[in-house]
């Protein structure tokens, strides 16, 4: 019960943090509603649809590159069941955070009898190589486009962080901060003299956030597995390039461009709930930094996340009404 007010009041917090920033982008483009719907009515929705099919794809690789990870424990998800259990898990994403996760592997554990524990272990690896693969589209983003990386950084966070404490009385703040973190570790090392000390305790949370990502290296075919990894994230990539061809303000972006937004758009949809503000507010801000017009910067993270939101809806509803149709049938 407790366990399950604190994840509603976390998500209330999160969805609030997300209406805030839908409500500053729409105000950082003062963009009227005709405007809007003028450059959704002009927009190519071919290329919409090539967005949306490359995106589908990218669930069934998902789904598909599980049984990598489960053939290790010996166990094995047909594909209807697993690909329904992906878009099942990303429906109850915009729900709660995080239910996604217990979602898919609810799912498999019903019609396919793996076990929660395996199931859930798999998922984590699965976020763990998904975050190594975060980092490479960091490192691609720096090497291609360090400029712009470097001119955002400084116009959004480096800048006004340095007018808002170039007056900071930083050595008071030094010994502040010295001061709580040295009566945390007090009382930290306090409360567990009966038991496991904070610095173990530590140790086993560092252990178990990589021990996933270490029992990679027991996959069966480890090579195919990494394919399918980059190919999953390559559609996502060109899931958002394709959207952009879509739009005539956006059209001319480029593939590196369109990197740094794919970066950051991640980054947003990992934020909030289905990146609900978040990735609109971070899009909408790099778009201006390219200089577009405000109703393309407006337009475009709408256009793509709604697609996305409205595929999610109905693949994830259908899934959930066909698989057990499908089971009975088996």
């Amino acid at each position: 019960m407790r366990q399950s007010i604190r994840s509603l009041i976390q998500y209330a917090v999160l969805l609030g943090i997300g209406g805030l920033l839908v409500y500053l982008s729409i105000q950082r483009t003062n963009v009227s509603k005709e405007e809007l719907l003028h450059t959704f009515s002009n927009a190519n929705w071919f290329w919409v649809s090539i967005s949306l099919l490359i995106s589908l794809f990218s669930h069934f690789a998902r789904a598909y590159r599980w049984n990598y990870l489960l053939e290790q424990y010996n166990y094995t998800t047909d594909l209807p069941t697993s690909l329904s259990s992906v878009l099942i898990g990303y429906l109850a994403n915009y729900g709660l955070p995080r239910m996604g996760e217990i979602s898919r592997c609810a799912v498999v554990n019903k019609y396919n009898r793996i076990p929660m524990d395996i199931a859930l272990g798999t998922v984590i690896a699965e976020r763990v190589v998904d975050l190594f693969l975060l980092f490479l589209v960091f490192v691609l983003v720096v090497i291609f486009q360090y400029n712009d990386l470097y001119s955002l950084l400084n116009q959004y966070i480096f800048v006004p962080l340095h007018e808002k404490f170039q007056h900071t009385n930083w050595f008071l703040l030094a010994v502040v901060g010295t001061t709580g973190l040295v009566l945390l570790v007090l009382l930290l090392s306090k409360k567990n003299t009966t038991s496991v000390s904070w610095f173990d305790k530590a140790i086993l949370f560092i252990q178990n956030l990589i021990r996933p990502l270490l029992s990679i290296h027991k996959i069966k075919r480890p090579a195919v597995f990494w394919i399918w990894s980059i190919v999953i994230w390559l559609a996502y990539f060109f899931s958002m390039y394709a959207c952009s061809l879509s739009m005539s303000g956006t059209e001319h972006l480029g593939m590196l461009k369109i990197l740094v937004l794919f970066l950051f758009g991640t980054i947003g949809v990992i934020v909030t709930p289905g990146g609900i503000g978040a990735y609109h507010f971070l899009i909408t801000e790099i778009l201006l930094f390219y200089q577009l017009d405000n109703a393309s910067a407006a337009a475009f993270p709408w256009m793509i996340w709604g697609t996305q939101f409205i595929l999610i809806i109905f693949t994830g509803a259908l899934a959930f009404i066909l698989l057990p149709i499908i089971h009975s049938k088996k």
